[in-house]
């Protein structure tokens, strides 16, 4: 049963529907050229650093897949779609990755989260502040006391400023 409907999906996959979904066909390139790159991370006992690229990239490719696999026709025409919005946040996400060794993780992340917020309609100031100044600092506790994974402090590691919190995972 399952394999009849798997065979009937990949038969209605063709030329057609690939074209189609480009977009979906980039997301799911793209994730492949991402795990390829987070498996060579080095590895160490346990939830290494190339866990959550690649568990993110699997799951892109499979909801891109999906979109691949149902053909789904779209209302929005690529010449109707305003990509000044895309292109500018696509800018600064290059200005972030380039600007993190020297500013920390810390640092650019909080500079970079209004230009985020601003391009996603969010013109609330308060929770733009609140967004930018927590989410990296949750983040950062996430990820550098609890899994214990190392992120750029930069040339002022403002990182240690934070309060020590109980929070280390140890196995």
């Amino acid at each position: 049963m399952v394999i009849q409907k798997v065979g009937a999906a990949l038969d209605r996959i063709g030329l057609e529907s690939v074209r189609s979904s480009p977009l979906s066909v980039f997301f799911i390139l793209f994730s492949v050229v991402v795990i390829f790159f987070a498996s060579r991370f080095p590895s160490g006992d346990g939830v290494g650093p190339s866990f959550f690229p690649i568990a993110v990239s699997v799951g892109i490719i499979f909801f891109a897949g999906i979109d691949v696999l149902t053909g789904s026709e779209t209302e929005l025409e690529i010449s109707e779609f305003d990509f000044r919005p895309a292109a500018a946040v696509a800018a600064f996400l290059v200005g972030y990755v380039l600007l993190m060794p020297v500013l920390g993780f810390l640092v650019s992340t909080m500079l970079f989260m209004p230009v985020v917020l601003y391009y996603s309609n969010i013109r609330s100031k308060l929770l733009g502040a609140a967004l930018s100044i927590g989410f990296p600092i949750a983040l950062f506790y996430i990820f550098a006391r609890i899994f214990l994974v190392r992120l750029p402090e930069g040339v002022i590691p403002v990182s240690r400023l934070l309060p020590q919190l109980p929070l280390v995972v140890t196995f």
